[in-house]
């Protein structure tokens, strides 16, 4: 049979649980209440500090792209143009007119009086006359051709200059066995504008026929020619020459 507990045991059982759980249900004293406040206050701060940094760094990163954009590019007005007024027309130019034809001093041979004609020059439009340069005539230059027709030559001056004189002269010489040359005929020409073709026998040796020259100008004429000497004329002074023969007596 199950023995029932005293009263005096559980007495001293709840006596025990209030003595164990006292300290946790009875308020504390005044330094405790005074320290819980002090960590109360002390976090209330920290947080609103904590707000108040969020706020600010929102703030913040709201201004960000505001700042990076780059400022607006005012555009730029284009340059006024000026416009000047129309200027006045120019006056055309004068055509170069031409006085009547009169008869020189000088007189060509075949195309007989030379006529001459002016012209009156041109105005700019500064009103300063514009000269034209006039060009030179070309300078004369004479040339005498020859051609041989069996034993004649034909000797032209084609052209002959106004007032000139152009001498000419024909050699031939004899060959010898040493080869040199012996002079044997010669003759001496003028051709003028008169008279700018002469045909004349050419005379060579009839045993050893040696070079024939014809010369224009004056130069000298050597008596003998050696076997060594190629140019015996100075020079631009032989018009046409040939060689001659081999003479082996």
């Amino acid at each position: 049979m199950r023995e029932e507990p005293r009263t005096d045991q559980v007495r001293d059982a709840f006596a025990a649980l209030t003595g164990s759980i006292d300290p946790h249900l009875r308020p504390p004293g005044v330094g405790s209440v005074r320290d819980t406040v002090h960590r109360r206050r002390q976090r209330r701060l920290i947080g609103v500090a904590a707000a108040a940094v969020a706020v600010a760094t929102v703030v913040g990163l709201a201004q960000l792209p505001a700042m990076e954009q780059p400022a607006p590019v005012a555009a730029e007005r284009p340059a006024p143009v000026r416009t000047s007024p129309p200027s006045a027309p120019q006056p055309p130019l004068a055509p170069p007119t031409r006085a009547p034809v009169s008869a020189g001093n000088g007189t060509d041979a075949a195309d007989g009086p030379v006529a001459t004609a002016t012209s009156t020059p041109a105005r700019a439009p500064g009103g300063q006359a514009s000269v034209a340069p006039t060009a030179r005539p070309p300078a004369c230059a004479s040339a005498v051709h020859v051609s041989r027709s069996a034993g004649n030559l034909v000797i032209i001056a084609d052209p002959v200059c106004a007032g000139e004189t152009i001498a000419v002269s024909w050699v031939t010489y004899e060959a010898r066995a040493d080869g040199s040359q012996r002079l044997f005929a010669h003759e001496r020409l003028t051709l003028t504008a008169a008279r700018h073709r002469i045909t004349t026998t050419l005379r060579e040796s009839p045993t050893c026929v040696g070079a024939w020259y014809v010369l224009r100008g004056d130069p000298s004429i050597p008596a003998t020619i050696g076997a060594e000497d190629v140019e015996p004329f100075p020079g631009g002074t032989v018009v046409a020459s040939q060689d001659g023969e081999i003479c082996l007596s």
